[in-house]
């Protein structure tokens, strides 16, 4: 599968989905290739936590059949686990009430909206999703123009509370073409991978490691240097042609300070995840949204509930069932730290026993929790805005390329997007020292 390597050696900065594929093609493009990860796992976002049923991912991911890039690549190396695709149950939260929104009619009859209100609903996604518009249209705020595009009554329902729970007080400055690329990525089966996405990257480090190739975990990099001559990167006293990083940038500003390190101001919200599993079913759909962001109700502080078994029906196929219940939302590491992990747990489990009555299934409490993780990944949303910092390449650094995610922004699908980015600077390395 790989060419004769070539005495080029790539260093990769974070062993997690862009990471790692950046790894796997520049070493299929025959390159030497060194990754460095400064936790024990491996695929960042895309970690796993073990249950009492098995393991599933740390953060809650599905794919889309639209997420052609990561689908594509998994069956370009044989990937030997299938990906499985189905429909499932989406609820909605509004004003202390409990809407089923899988589909038009369940929409419709749901009385979330009135009919005039769908209408207008169906029409601004219908437009989103199949009309061309230029960048002048892209790069407007959103929270102008929801009211036009959606109608007023599903823009005060869905979008709106949508926005402000997943972006805060930076809601006002997410720019249209993210609203864009969330609707025109969306499909209506979702996909999952049992033992969740991990087994990806696993798979891709057996494929990297190699005489020649390794990958280092619980080895942070605190300094990159540049070599006398200017044309190598010295990282652990070993020297490399080009380094590929996929940090954050405020990482990025340190490490980096000593080769000419610049960027636009990036702002990033932090992906709060918790996941409590019960021994009881506490929602009947996979996907919850929760737009009772004003309330005083325990969930409003979380986007969503996420119900792992709803997706995956094998995860209850053998012994007594569980219900593994992710509770999201993004804040900043400040508000994460506020809480002790008890004190999360204590806010998730009231949030989820709070959503369970809403939806009118038996009735859960504290003695049906088995067990409870929690998990915050401090840079997961970016915040970038027409205004300021909306551009592909805001990093740029000697000798170096950046493959995280406000590098796909406005693109909001993570997993998909890395296999994307990393085939991407990939080529881009290759071009530049094998045809050169």
């Amino acid at each position: 599968m790989f060419k004769k390597t070539t005495n080029y050696r790539i260093a990769i900065i974070g062993a997690g989905a862009s990471g790692l594929s950046a790894a796997y093609n520049l070493k299929r493009l025959g390159f030497n290739v060194d990754v460095f990860e400064k936790s024990d796992k491996l695929g960042g976002l895309a970690g796993s936590v073990n249950l009492s049923k098995g393991k599933i991912d740390a953060f809650y991911h599905h794919l889309f059949k639209s997420d052609r890039y990561i689908l594509d690549f998994l069956k370009e190396i044989n990937f030997p686990k299938n990906i499985i695709f189905k429909r499932t149950v989406t609820g909605h939260i509004w004003d202390n009430k409990y809407f089923d929104i899988s589909s038009i009619l369940k929409l419709q009859n749901s009385k979330l909206l009135s009919n005039f209100g769908l209408i207008r609903l169906l029409i601004g996604g219908a437009l989103i999703k199949y009309l061309r518009v230029n960048q002048k249209v892209d790069n407007k705020f959103i929270y102008k123009i929801t009211n036009n595009i959606f109608g007023k009554e599903a823009s005060t329902k869905i979008w709106d509370p949508l926005l402000s729970t997943k972006f805060g007080e930076y809601a006002k400055v997410i720019p249209y073409s993210w609203l864009r690329t969330r609707i025109q990525d969306r499909t209506i089966e979702l996909g999952y991978l049992s033992e969740g996405f991990e087994e990806i990257y696993k798979y891709l480090a057996k494929e990297i490691i190699s005489l020649d190739s390794h990958i280092y975990l619980n080895e942070e990099i605190k300094k990159i240097d540049l070599s006398k001559n200017d044309n190598k990167l010295i990282i652990n006293e070993k020297y490399y042609d080009r380094a590929v990083i996929t940090t954050s940038p405020n990482v990025n500003s340190k490490i980096l300070n000593n080769i000419s390190y610049k960027s636009k101001k990036i702002k990033y919200l932090g992906a709060l995840c918790g996941i409590i599993e019960f021994n009881r079913r506490p929602i009947p759909s996979y996907w919850l949204g929760i737009a009772d962001s004003k309330s005083k109700n325990s969930y409003s502080e979380f986007l969503a509930a996420i119900s792992y078994a709803e997706l995956d029906k094998t995860w209850n196929e053998n012994g007594n069932p569980t219900w593994p219940l992710y509770l999201a939302s993004y804040c900043d590491k400040a508000h994460f730290y506020k809480y002790s992990k008890s004190e999360w747990e204590e806010k998730m489990i009231n949030a989820s026993i709070e959503l369970n009555k809403l939806s009118k299934i038996d009735e859960i409490n504290e003695k049906n929790v088995i067990n409870f993780s929690l998990s915050f990944a401090e840079y997961a949303q970016p915040i970038l805005s027409p205004n300021s910092n909306l551009m592909s390449n805001p990093e740029t650094a000697k000798l170096c390329y950046f493959a995280n995610m406000h590098n796909i922004y406005p693109n909001d699908r993570g997993q998909n997007r890395a296999f994307f980015i990393g085939n991407k600077v990939a080529k881009l390395i290759y071009n530049e020292l094998i045809t050169k």
